[in-house]
């Protein structure tokens, strides 16, 4: 059995005491939602290294900062979305990567099942191993619908996560300069 026919016996199931679903909705809503399912899923299938490959030379090793890049990923307790934003600086050894690249590791880290703390832990450890960086700092806010669609229906609440590698666990002052900068 495929997954459209696995989300198909789920629409006749919440619809067998109701009969209220259309035949529409139970004849294509299960192909929309497989092709959701693989693409919300696709990050399955990359491995995040390969987007930091191609090095640039830099002659400092100043902080490298992006802020409030937008993101969203499925919670794998619930598989309802969580959504937010992501900023995250690095101290370079050499060599930066292109902002883009970046982008493309946060987003084939969060199109998986996720939670919001192992979400930014393997976006720092990701960056901290393969540009063999000084440190990185990762901090991730979002909001879940898991817990604002329903349980404790907390509207408009945000989770905030961190994550540091490297000189930012030694250097205070790094960690305190990178806060003030995504404020």
């Amino acid at each position: 059995m495929n997954l459209k026919d696995h989300i198909r016996n789920i629409i006749l199931e919440i619809n067998q005491e109701t009969k209220l679903i259309s035949e529409e909705v139970i004849e294509n809503t299960p192909e929309r939602i497989e092709t959701f399912y693989k693409e919300f899923f696709s990050g399955l299938s990359i491995n995040p290294h390969i987007f930091l490959k191609r090095t640039f030379p830099v002659l400092t090793n100043d902080l490298v900062l992006e802020k409030d890049i937008s993101f969203y990923s499925m919670c794998e307790h619930h598989f309802l979305p969580f959504f937010g934003k992501i900023s995250l600086g690095y101290i370079p050894d050499g060599k930066i990567v292109g902002f883009g690249d970046i982008i493309k590791v946060i987003e084939a880290f969060s199109k998986r099942p996720q939670l919001q703390e192992r979400l930014c832990s393997e976006i720092a450890d990701c960056i901290f191993q393969a540009l063999n960086c000084q440190g990185v700092y990762v901090v991730v806010e979002a909001e879940h619908t898991c817990m604002t669609m329903r349980g404790v229906k907390a509207l408009g609440s945000k989770v905030i996560t961190t994550a540091s590698r490297g000189v930012f666990n030694t250097h205070p002052h790094l960690k305190t300069e990178f806060i003030n900068l995504i404020k």
